[in-house]
């Protein structure tokens, strides 16, 4: 389960930035989110928690915390 928990928490930490990234390129009422919500739906039609308000909050997190607070956590870096 917490295998599971970590690549879930990596995913969100790889979408907010590409949402950002896009969103810069392509301009704030582009649809980006949308998009990308329908897109994932889509492509992953079992898979849960890539709504639209999911992947606004992704968003939030990657610009209020930058790519410097994904780390690993201080136990994974010991001997």
């Amino acid at each position: 389960m917490r295998t599971v928990n970590s690549q879930l928490i990596g995913l969100y930490w790889s979408i907010g930035p590409d949402i950002l990234q896009r969103q810069d390129a392509e301009g704030w009422g582009s649809g980006v989110i949308a998009r990308l919500a329908e897109d994932l739906r889509a492509e992953f039609p079992d898979m849960k928690g890539f709504s639209q308000r999911n992947l606004q909050y992704m968003r939030t997190m990657a610009e209020a915390w930058g790519s410097e607070a994904n780390v690993p956590q201080a136990v994974a870096q010991l001997p």
